[in-house]
């Protein structure tokens, strides 16, 4: 099964959030989880290299995708082909910025799961990424969660925004709570107070994916 961490605007969490969700993955849910850090910046695997000083025991391999500085697709459409045949999740992290090598796996993704906020910018940006999955004529179930969100805030412009963006698909009732844990997390563990952070999210999430992916 895959699934893509993607977005077209940097700074809403989405690294974060695909390194707590492949950590709840191994930890919790005992799964099978390979990731695939398809960043030009690369933070994913860097902090899983730099998370090899603990004293953890890993719990999944992480790969870069190739060069950044090439331009054509990355990916082999069998390899594409296999994965999404396969009981491990495969967890792609995309850049904050869309380009031409990844529209095949934004194509093929069994799941593209989409963080947003509810300022200007962001909306703007997921509505545009909406626009570019549309396009490519994406056959992905889109999952959207709203990221840092901060519960005691009136976000004007929530109601419109929600509206606009269950046309396109499923939006997590639960969000993922602004919180100063999640900066600190590594690839090798999850803190009591971090899983309490993500898990209703998460429980979320999963329950559509295993419903989604039986179904079909």
């Amino acid at each position: 099964m895959i699934l893509t961490f993607a977005t077209q605007k940097g700074g809403v969490g989405k690294t974060t959030l695909a390194i707590a969700f492949a950590n709840y993955l191994s930890l919790v849910k005992n799964k099978q989880v390979k990731v695939f850090d398809f960043d030009f910046q690369r933070s994913f695997f860097q902090k899983w290299e730099e998370d090899k000083a603990l004293s953890l025991p890993e719990l999944y391999e992480v790969e870069i995708v190739g060069d950044p500085n090439q331009q054509e697709s990355l990916l082999d459409f069998q390899d594409i082909a296999d994965m999404k045949q396969s009981d491990t999740y495969y967890i792609f992290d995309l850049a904050g910025t869309l380009d031409e090598k990844y529209i095949e796996l934004l194509v093929y993704s069994d799941f593209v799961i989409i963080p947003f906020e509810y300022s200007d910018v962001s909306v703007k940006s997921t509505l545009v990424f909406i626009n570019v999955l549309g396009m490519v004529e994406s056959q992905a179930n889109r999952v959207f969660i709203r990221s840092k969100y901060d519960k005691g805030y009136l976000y004007k412009n929530q109601a419109e925004m929600d509206e606009e963006i269950r046309k396109y698909g499923r939006i997590l009732s639960s969000p993922v709570y602004k919180r100063n844990i999640l900066q600190s997390i590594n690839t090798r563990k999850l803190s009591y107070e971090q899983r309490d952070a993500v898990k209703k999210p998460f429980e979320e999430l999963i329950q559509i994916i295993e419903y989604i992916h039986e179904s079909s």
